[in-house]
């Protein structure tokens, strides 16, 4: 879709907006996302439950997206203790009453697709073997420790994926999808951001091979356009969405050459027709980066990108609503603030006061009940009723 295909004038942030691609597109009655969010509170199953219900009911709006908390493709795609799946049966049915929750608010929901690659640890991966990626790069130095059932521990050196296991790992993201719509989501977002699997292939940083999945940039984003050609051949394009992180160094997953690289990947995507396009910009909780061109990420790919693009990253709601208008992007998923502020998209339809988040509650802590700073944050007119965090510290 170009820009303001939707309207004769430019949009608001609260006017209506059709998602990419040309079958039953998802159709939206404003443009304020929720962006996916880990919060580990599905436990080892990585089954969601009634308070994961209750949770994403809380911030679903009439005609409006979320795109879910990053969900497992496979046993082995898993890094994080506590994050959902979406491979087992007993978790496609674990997220039914998520979607219908959803559904019921009137809202649209898609669920991202996750490999983690080499952002875990043998002890969240079956029989405690290695995490996988690209090449056996060291993380030694990323500062950040793998969620685990013992608690946080230092990340290690994953092991390359052999070629021959690539294809199974494909399968995976196109079974996962087929769940997702079993499941009754209205789409899949493809996750090839902040440093996880398909990014470690795509980054020369991390991926050092010399087969045809290294080396030229062609190369590199080789698996993930494998994936998307996997997942269309069972899902319209119009239930795909893919989430970059062009510019980014998360978890020391970064590119020598980013505009070079994600200039190919993004034309590339204007061949698949998807619902949208997600990318990150290199503020608020993500680094600062030199590279990044003066008027950021999602303006840099505007001329590039054909379809929907949607924007996220240390958006406030004057910043959302001039994106927006100009014709930056055609929604603005917002993160940190949809956590603390349930209703976020009444607040920003009213300029209400936004609730301040507890980054020490994003994560389940030890003890800590589930509903801390998960589903107990206030609705507008009861700001008194407080979170249940104080005395959490999270250790990163």
């Amino acid at each position: 879709m170009a820009p303001f295909a939707n309207a004769t004038a430019a949009p608001s942030l609260f006017s209506a907006v059709t998602l990419g691609g040309k079958k039953d597109p998802v159709q939206l009655k404003h443009r304020v996302a929720m962006a996916p969010l880990t919060r580990v509170r599905t436990g080892d199953a990585g089954t969601p439950t009634d308070l994961v219900a209750q949770y994403y009911s809380q911030r679903a709006s009439d005609g409006g997206l979320l795109i879910t908390e990053a969900t497992n493709i496979s046993a082995t795609a898993r890094g994080y203790f506590g994050a959902p799946g979406i491979f087992q049966q007993n978790q496609v049915e674990s997220w039914k009453p998520v979607t219908k929750a959803i559904h019921d608010k009137g809202g649209k929901v898609f669920v991202q697709l996750w490999h983690t690659g080499r952002v875990g640890h043998p002890l969240n991966q079956p029989g405690g073997q290695l995490p996988v990626s690209s090449s056996a790069t060291s993380m030694a130095n990323v500062k950040s420790h793998a969620v685990t059932r013992e608690g946080r521990k230092d990340y290690v050196t994953p092991r390359a994926l052999d070629i021959a296991e690539i294809p199974d790992v494909v399968a995976d993201y196109r079974r996962a999808a087929e769940n997702a719509i079993a499941a009754g989501f209205d789409g899949v977002e493809i996750h090839a951001a902040n440093g996880y699997l398909l990014e470690e292939f795509l980054c020369d940083s991390v991926n050092t091979r010399t087969d045809q999945y290294g080396g030229s940039i062609e190369n590199r984003a080789r698996l993930i356009f494998e994936v998307l050609d996997t997942v269309l051949a069972s899902l319209p394009s119009s239930k795909v969405g893919i989430r970059l992180s062009p510019f980014g160094d998360t978890f020391g997953c970064k590119d020598s050459a980013p505009r070079e690289t994600y200039g190919y990947v993004v034309n590339k995507l204007n061949d698949y027709d998807l619902a949208y396009l997600h990318v990150i910009e290199r503020r608020g909780m993500h680094t600062d980066n030199s590279d990044v061109p003066a008027g950021g990420v999602a303006r840099h790919f505007r001329g590039v990108y054909k379809s929907v693009l949607i924007t996220a990253a240390g958006f406030d709601r004057a910043d959302a609503m001039k994106t927006i208008e100009d014709g930056g992007a055609d929604l603005v998923a917002f993160g940190r603030d949809f956590i603390s502020n349930p209703d976020l998209v009444e607040r920003l339809r009213t300029n209400a006061a936004l609730t301040p988040y507890e980054p020490n509650t994003f994560y389940l802590q030890p003890s800590m009940p589930l509903e801390a700073g998960y589903t107990d944050y206030p609705f507008v007119g009861e700001e008194d009723k407080g979170v249940r965090s104080a005395g959490f510290v999270w250790e990163s």
